[in-house]
């Protein structure tokens, strides 16, 4: 557009010009043409910007990770107006979602229309705009633009997938043998285990209202019945670096392994208390099955932006957490910090299991070696999210949410 207004000052000067040497009938005639012609080329604009017509149909507004995503877009040109400059621009979010989906430059035909077509599976979870952000025509002379805002933003909502597994299909789980269970479930159920500081979640019914009153904050009772049949899980929710396409998916991995063992420990009857980081430390409470749509649906978007250390996070956890748990430790990318905070968890004797997707450039080699041999060795069980969940990736998601 810049080129195209120093080309047209440029000719209106040679036509000043023109008439300076030559005062006849035609240069005046070239010059009033010249100097009028972007005023007709405005109102060229203002007519086809206000009779241009577009339709969007996008099938359905939330998916599941893996369906089908069809979109349609139709642009209608109905005057008997050439468009020489017309762009649609999609939202960003929308073509990193949608291969083919790009910015499209359109020259319209008079009574012309144009029409696109997506049908595409949808690789990631997530939250994106989809379809057009905005829409900007210029004029003939390429010397004006209007830009077409959109009165409603697209959004579509990407659910993670629910892998169909059981509990005879997990041996490291072995829920019918409670081996993560509380080791205290043959003492007395009235007894109390421990006196922790109230954290989010937890039942009222637990608070110790005498110690509460002198020491003048909530304090929680901890009995031998409150900790069995519970599975402690902490999130790693850290900002993870590298490549989108890469990060997305070890992002979606460790969020399709929770919700789906979540499920499988829900329905079995046991309680889960998930801990994380968002803005302050924060525990969660799923007593059963029918607290599963809630997880669900808080997991399937929440982002990995968290700028505190894992480190931190945990060793806040190893602190609070009370003796003898069994614990659930979801890291998408773990490094030498990480397996020093998990060992030094597992030697308050807690029962750890270390659900990971990738390691650590940083110290790769060690990290590696720990993991393949030491962890083990000192019983805390390691599983690597893609290699061993690989049997389940082609198997349908037939679970409803």
């Amino acid at each position: 557009m810049r080129k195209s207004r120093i080309r047209y000052l440029v000719i209106l000067f040679l036509a000043f010009v023109y008439i300076l040497f030559d005062g006849g009938f035609l240069p005046y005639t070239l010059f009033y043409i010249t100097l009028f012609l972007p005023v007709v080329s405005f109102i060229y604009l203002i007519i086809v910007y206000n009779t241009f017509t577009f339709s969007e149909r996008l099938d359905k507004r939330e998916y599941r990770k893996g369906e089908i995503l069809d979109y349609t877009l139709k642009i209608h040109n109905v005057t008997p107006l050439n468009i020489p400059y017309f762009t649609v621009y999609m939202h960003m979010e929308g073509q990193m979602l949608i291969s083919g989906m790009k910015t499209e430059h359109l020259v319209l035909k008079p009574f012309s229309h144009r029409e696109f077509h997506f049908s595409v599976p949808i690789l990631y979870r997530g939250r994106y705009k989809i379809g057009i952000s905005y829409i900007e025509i210029r004029d003939f002379l390429n010397l004006f633009k209007l830009k077409y805002a959109m009165g409603e933003t697209k959004f579509i909502r990407v659910f993670p997938r629910i892998l169909t597994l059981e509990e005879q299909n997990i041996p490291f789980i072995r829920i019918s043998e409670n081996e993560y269970l509380s080791r205290k479930k043959d003492m007395g159920h009235s007894e109390i285990d421990n006196i922790r500081d109230y954290m989010y979640g937890d039942s009222l019914k637990k608070i110790h209202w005498k110690l509460s009153s002198k020491y003048n904050k909530f304090m929680t009772k901890e009995t031998h019945s409150s900790s069995e049949k519970e599975f402690w899980i902490i999130i790693n929710f850290e900002e993870i670096l590298g490549e989108a396409e890469y990060v997305l998916r070890i992002e979606d991995r460790t969020i399709e392994v929770l919700v789906s063992l979540a499920r499988v420990f829900l329905s079995a009857g046991i309680v889960l208390k998930i801990c994380f980081f968002r803005k302050e430390q924060m525990t969660l409470v799923y007593p059963d099955i029918n607290a599963f749509n809630q997880l669900y649906e808080l997991f399937a978007f929440i982002p990995f932006d968290q700028k505190e250390s894992f480190n931190d996070v945990m060793d806040y956890f190893i602190a609070s957490m009370p003796e003898c748990q069994s614990v659930m430790v979801f890291s998408p990318v773990v490094d030498e910090s990480c397996l020093d905070s998990i060992v030094k968890m597992h030697g308050n004797g807690h029962d750890i299991s270390l659900f990971y997707c990738d390691v650590s450039d940083q110290m790769k080699c060690e990290v590696e070696k720990a993991l393949a041999e030491e962890l083990s060795e000192l019983g805390i069980r390691v599983f690597k999210m893609f290699e061993n969940m690989k049997e389940f990736d082609d198997m349908p998601d037939t679970k409803a949410v």
